[in-house]
């Protein structure tokens, strides 16, 4: 992927991230924002095969996403995030990226229970830590696998 659109698929993640730490949610908006720019930007390199790529990550991204969201184990705004992420990156690449966020989401999930028990320990509680937003996980997975670090295709 070119360093433009790698680029602002970092910016779409971080921002989503930052959003669902703060607010406990994804913001509709950026999503719409992310599929758009995804599908025109593999539609400007790949031509409507690349077009395709995009709605294929988009549909795999959804697929695996649907049934977690059934049983409330991530928000909508997680898998539409994840769309975003398989927009840009096409069906391979965005499960290769939902594998390292499950990874990444569990360490942070970690971090939490840490914290939480800390906090405990003294005699406080902080209703942000209840919930860890899947957002920084994926995140941080698209981060990995964009820049090389850590490829499963």
């Amino acid at each position: 992927m070119e360093v433009p659109a790698t680029a602002t698929l970092w910016i779409l993640v971080g921002l989503a991230a930052a959003w669902d730490v703060a607010q406990r949610r994804i913001p509709n908006p950026l999503i719409l924002t992310g599929l758009l720019l995804g599908l025109g930007i593999q539609t400007q390199v790949g031509g409507l095969a690349g077009l395709g790529l995009g709605f294929l990550g988009i549909a795999v991204a959804f697929a695996v996403g649907i049934l977690p969201f059934a049983l409330r184990a991530v928000g909508g705004g997680d898998v539409k995030i994840t769309m975003v992420v398989g927009a840009f990156l096409g069906w391979k690449q965005v499960l290769a990226v939902i594998l390292l966020a499950l990874v990444a989401h569990g360490i942070v999930s970690a971090g939490f229970l840490g914290a939480r028990f800390m906090l405990e320990r003294v005699g406080r509680t902080h209703e942000a830590l209840d919930r860890v937003p899947f957002a920084i996980g994926l995140a941080t997975a698209t981060y990995l696998h964009t820049l090389g670090w850590i490829r499963l295709t």
